[in-house]
């Protein structure tokens, strides 16, 4: 089963408490004190790794707790600094913090090898060195160490893909991606055969793109029906949205309004995406003429149309190359409007001088 959103709990390692000693050496009667400090407490990252697929390992796993500081030793004896704890999550994840009531977007990571650090370790506490005085020279004063913060994140996956292909049952979206990519998704006459997005790799010799296929859906997929469109939050990184139609279909044209309509009772910023049609089964259609009548019919309002047969191949290489050519004019905008990243900074804990 496929894992898109978790709830998850962060508890950093505390640092390590300081120590009130003394020096107690031989003819050193008066030594003085010789407490050394807290070691820090570990802090916990997030690490994009394209290794990890979905956010099922944390359905069994949902509490990361980084160790704590190693406490002070004699003779001004640092305690250990914990090691931090990195959590590998799936390119594509996002974080989000729980507070008061509301999820706070803190991290996005969306390019592979990307490092977020979420939950901070406790700094170490001071010993008794630091509290001798010239009227105070044999202080029994230390701190203990801070406490590590403590969060409860809420993970997102959005599939880190170019191009979604979205359509109908039975329209031919899992014979497409498997005549243009590597994918292997299951092909079968039946409908709702794909009930989980499924990756594959496209060339065309230029550029290599993720293409994704999207679970069906149907008019009313909004209210829940069929699949639903839950999944279609794994479209709204794609730079391209391929609306595939079923030419063989009673009326291909108001199956393209149901899709955008679909589309857009899911998040009306998808609708701005770039958009290509594509008609699928021409090898059944062809000699009925239904072509000219389908290419009339469909709204499209400037979107580019291409006809397909996924089984046979005939029209791929044109919607490949028409697919790509708006990817990389999306590239050469996209340099420009780069955002900047959000910078998570939690409540202070207490500080101490």
């Amino acid at each position: 089963m496929f894992v898109d959103k978790v709830e998850i709990e962060l508890i950093a390692g505390h640092g390590g408490s300081g120590l009130a000693s003394f020096n107690r050496e031989k003819f050193k009667p008066f030594g003085g004190p010789d407490g050394g400090d807290g070691g820090k407490g570990g802090d916990i990252f997030m690490l994009a790794s394209d290794n990890a697929e979905d956010l099922k390992y944390f359905k069994h796993k949902s509490l990361f707790r980084a160790e704590n500081g190693g406490r002070g030793g004699k003779n001004k004896m640092h305690g250990i600094n914990a090691p931090d704890l990195i959590i590998m999550v799936p390119v594509g994840t996002s974080a989000y913090v729980k507070q008061d009531g509301a999820e706070v977007l803190i991290a996005d990571l969306n390019n592979g090898g990307k490092k977020v650090l979420l939950a901070r370790g406790g700094k170490g506490g001071k010993g008794n060195i630091h509290y001798a005085t010239a009227t105070r020279k044999a202080p029994r004063i230390f701190q203990p160490g801070e406490e590590g913060q403590q969060l409860d994140i809420v993970l997102r996956l959005t599939l880190a893909t170019d191009v979604c292909i979205i359509g109908y049952p039975n329209s031919g979206k899992s014979t497409l991606l498997v005549a243009i990519s590597g994918a292997r998704p299951q092909v079968a006459k039946y409908p709702f055969t794909t009930t989980e997005p499924a990756l594959g790799t496209v060339d065309d010799g230029v550029d290599k793109l993720a293409w994704c296929e999207m679970p069906a859906l149907i008019e009313g997929s909004h209210q829940g029906k069929g699949l639903g469109n839950r999944f279609l939050c794994h479209a709204e990184r794609a730079k391209v949205l391929v609306l595939l139609l079923d030419g063989a279909a009673a009326d291909p044209a108001v199956d393209l309004r149901h899709l955008k309509q679909e589309i857009a009772a899911f998040d009306d910023k998808m609708t701005g995406k770039n958009l290509v049609v594509a008609v699928n089964k021409i090898d059944l259609i062809e000699s009925a003429g239904k072509l000219d009548e389908i290419r009339d019919l469909a709204d499209l309002n400037g979107v580019p149309l291409v006809f397909i047969s996924a089984k046979l191949g005939q029209g791929l290489s044109e919607l490949v190359t028409t697919v790509h050519k708006i990817t990389a004019e999306k590239k050469v905008t996209d340099v420009s409007e780069i955002k900047p990243e959000v910078v998570f900074r939690p409540k202070p804990v207490d500080r101490r001088d």
